[in-house]
């Protein structure tokens, strides 16, 4: 399955100038320019990955392209760097727009609060109000992704947690449960460990396929 995915699925790199700092952003799809292409086959949705830490985006590869494949090859996946977490090699070419208010940089942007003004400044320059969106995020990424739908408390904020998982024990989805009784918050059945990018990327591509077909099934071409 594995061998098949990589052979199939492109997936196109990108270094931009996001809040004065070069950001790798990798997208499986043929859509890479959201604003500019008004085709009819333009996606309605987008998936987006947050990583955790390190935030390498190339260590995510195999997931999203494994999840590219769950949802049928319909939309997009993209996934972004941590600022400042990968730089762009001397011949690659950094993207910017002329009406990039991103190119101003952000007090502590290598901190925990700037890595969420960065997330939030790529999405408003890069995908179109009118796009839904699907947030995914692991490790610290939860958190920024969290932070990030403050702005949208109404959507749908599913917790997935490891039973064997030390930088989040189980204790954290008691309290989750505790707390938010009505919320869609779930424990690990198959022992999936914390780095899941490592060796369990199509296990946690299909689940989360699942847990998004009745929202996806809604969005054509």
């Amino acid at each position: 399955m594995d061998s098949e995915i990589k052979e199939e699925i492109p997936v196109h790199e990108e270094f931009i100038l996001c809040c004065g700092v070069e950001t790798q952003v990798l997208k499986c799809g043929p859509w890479t320019d959201l604003f500019n292409d008004q085709s009819a086959n333009r996606p309605k949705l987008l998936i987006f990955v947050i990583t955790g830490n390190p935030g390498f985006s190339a260590a995510y590869v195999p997931f999203v392209k494994a999840l590219y494949s769950s949802v049928n090859k319909r939309f997009p996946v993209w996934v972004i760097s941590h600022a400042g977490h990968a730089l762009a090699p001397k011949d690659k070419k950094i993207l910017t727009t002329s009406d990039d208010p991103n190119a101003q940089e952000v007090k502590d942007i290598y901190g925990l609060c700037g890595q969420v003004e960065h997330k939030l400044a790529f999405l408003r320059t890069h995908v179109p109000k009118e796009m839904k969106l699907v947030l995914i995020g692991h490790s610290i990424g939860c958190y920024i992704s969290l932070q990030i739908l403050k702005l949208a408390p109404e959507l749908p904020l599913t917790f997935y947690y490891g039973t064997v998982d030390a930088w989040c024990p189980k204790e954290y989805y008691e309290d989750m449960k505790k707390d938010f009784p009505e919320g869609d918050i779930r424990l690990c059945e198959k022992k999936i460990p914390h780095a899941f990018v490592l060796g369990f990327h199509q296990e946690m591509a299909d689940m989360v396929a699942d847990w998004l077909k009745d929202d996806l099934s809604k969005y054509k071409y």
